[in-house]
């Protein structure tokens, strides 16, 4: 099986540049809904027979402009939102990314480290954990499976997850708006890591 980890087209926060992980968030930008409509076209070849997303607005309205692009349906599933912010919520990246990045680095060493007022490791890769496998787990044949998400909670889950990723590739590597992270494999075989964000990545 091959995972679609998609990143939300543009918000106001993405061009502000400040932190936003709670729900239900900003919606897209005008620029985001264009985006959201260009992923459709980028997947009209993958064979998809619907398209999964966050419960954040952002990423449930690029699903459901993708979704509507290729004539398929979309669905929202619980867990597969932003990494929570905690106490760094609203604040501009300069200000906030030493503690929330930060922190999410120390989670390669210590699960249990926890952001300010937010989640700590063990907790999100559980509910992320979850959410995959409620969308990979009984999915039939379906050989492809797309799940629209946010680059923080994409980038962290995938480098830990996939087998041939490690901490220094999550601390050189984001994923831009609408960018696309592909793993191939199973929750119960492993996953790894075929291309990132458009760059391929070697077995």
């Amino acid at each position: 099986m091959r995972l679609l980890l998609i990143r939300h087209g543009e918000t106001a926060d993405n061009i502000a540049r400040t932190i936003g992980s709670r729900l239900p968030g900003p919606a897209l930008s005008g620029t985001g809904a264009a985006q959201a409509v260009a992923l459709g076209q980028a997947l009209d070849a993958e064979g998809l027979q619907r398209i999964h997303s966050s419960r954040a607005l952002r990423a449930a309205q690029t699903a459901a402009g993708a979704a509507n692009t290729l004539g398929i349906p979309r669905i929202e599933i619980d867990g597969a939102h932003e990494i929570d912010a905690g106490d760094l919520e609203g604040r501009p990246y300069t200000e906030a990314m030493a503690g929330y990045a930060g922190t999410m680095q120390r989670w390669w060493t210590d699960r249990s480290a926890r952001i300010a007022g937010g989640e700590n490791g063990i907790e999100f890769m559980a509910r992320f954990d979850r959410a995959v496998d409620s969308i990979t787990t009984g999915a039939g044949h379906e050989p492809v499976v797309a799940l629209v998400s946010h680059e923080a909670a994409i980038t962290v889950w995938a480098a830990s997850t996939a087998i041939n990723l490690d901490a220094e590739f999550s601390r050189t590597h984001g994923v831009r708006n609408t960018g696309i992270v592909e793993l191939e494999g199973s929750t119960d075989g492993g996953w790894r890591a075929v291309s990132w964000d458009g760059i391929p990545i070697p077995a």
